[in-house]
């Protein structure tokens, strides 16, 4: 048996109104000033907020509420964040909403307990102080934010989203209340769903994978193929939302410890360059990404296949592992995932060679893969993303 760590620092809460039951006893153990952290939407178009506003009120709690997060927070976002945190006095924050906002409240407690600019912390393991308190609770299920060690942020000015890697900024609490993901939009569900994917058959088959991780990815791969499809179809499928909320938070837990692989690395230039969102990146190039890895243990794409539910029966190791990619791609055509290809964005190969340049000297974030991409295979992977997508 070889060595390996696993960490969850992150207390966990999961259930059907959680969010209204457990949040007042959660916030009163972390202070008595709350700075809320979500976006304009989640303010705007749900009573979310005003439910958290009412329960902090009641427990003798002040708050404010900070909505200005857009999707892929900017530095500028974080800095006016902690602006209002200091203005107000706060003790701790809550995280509402999707990766974004999650994202944004982790990184405005890293300002107030580590000082400096944001961007003093880009890297891995630069924050050397803990976090505030954070209470995170999400109403997508893809991204696992509510219980990771990541924040991403964008410096829009150099178009770079650039990752904050910290076991020092893991929420304190992750409120995960199934009922909370019922208002998305069925695009919403199916990009979330997509990303999530993408985060567990990366997680199972990247270098740092380990017996827990593989445990927990297996299992989130196989509750996502079963219940995706019902989820994006069938709004009012309960138990598909419930499951969706549960796989998005086990391939939290997975990639804190094992992390991903090159679909995430290819996809931060396409997000910060060409605005491709997170979720449709990560997926649009993920069955490329495991064709490109499948030689390096053709037996754990065999049993993605498998768990995804494709008959492997007679066939050869090799034969089943080929079914794999084939199989994400009939999920992602399940849930008529769009845009289908990279095509809409307008990528041309001046522009693909140029981040595949630019990849090529940030080795680190390719490191992780199971096998080590060139200048070539980086492009290729792309081009079919851009060409081909998701048909067959």
């Amino acid at each position: 048996m070889y060595s390996f760590k696993f960490a969850l620092p992150t207390r966990i809460i999961f259930g059907v109104h959680e969010y209204e039951n457990s949040l007042g006893a959660e916030a009163e153990k972390l202070g008595r000033r709350c700075l809320i952290v979500t976006g304009p939407n989640i303010n705007g178009k749900t009573n979310y907020i005003r439910t958290a506003e009412a329960i902090l009120k009641d427990r003798g709690i002040a708050c404010e509420v900070f909505d200005q997060v857009e999707d892929n927070p900017s530095n500028v976002t974080i800095e006016k964040g902690h602006k209002l945190y200091r203005k107000m006095k706060a003790e701790f924050i809550l995280g509402v909403g999707g990766g974004s906002p999650l994202d944004a409240a982790k990184a405005v407690g890293i300002l107030e307990s580590n000082g400096g600019k944001i961007s003093d912390y880009f890297g891995v393991e630069k924050v050397t102080k803990p976090n505030v308190p954070v209470i995170c609770v999400p109403t997508t299920s893809g991204t696992g934010a509510e219980v990771t060690k990541y924040s991403n942020i964008n410096v829009p000015g150099e178009k770079t989203k650039n990752l904050i890697n910290s076991i020092n900024i893991c929420p304190t609490v992750a409120i995960v209340d199934p009922t909370l993901t019922l208002s998305m939009p069925r695009g919403v569900t199916a990009v979330s769903g997509v990303d999530a994917l993408t985060h567990v058959v990366e997680s199972y088959t990247c270098t740092f994978s380990q017996p827990i991780t593989e445990m927990i990815n297996l299992e989130a791969i196989k509750i996502i193929a079963h219940y995706l499809p019902q989820a994006v179809t069938l709004q009012n499928d309960f138990m598909a939302h419930v499951m969706m909320s549960y796989a998005s938070m086990l391939g939290g837990m997975a990639i804190n410890n094992a992390g991903t692989g090159i679909a995430h690395g290819l996809s931060f230039p396409l997000t910060a360059h060409y605005g491709v969102p997170h979720g449709v990146a990560t997926g649009i190039l993920l069955p490329y990404v495991m064709e490109f890895n499948m030689p390096t243990n053709y037996a754990k794409f065999a049993r993605i296949a498998e768990v995804m539910g494709e008959n492997i029966e007679g066939l050869s190791v090799q034969e089943a592992a080929e079914l794999a990619p084939l199989a994400v791609k009939r999920l992602f055509q399940a849930i008529d995932f769009q845009p289908r290809s990279l095509a809409v964005f307008k990528v041309t190969d001046a522009q693909i060679k140029k981040y595949a340049e630019n990849l090529m000297s940030q080795k680190q974030k390719l490191a992780n893969n199971p096998r080590m991409p060139d200048f070539d295979d980086i492009v290729r992977i792309a081009q079919l993303g851009r060409d081909i997508g998701i048909e067959f």
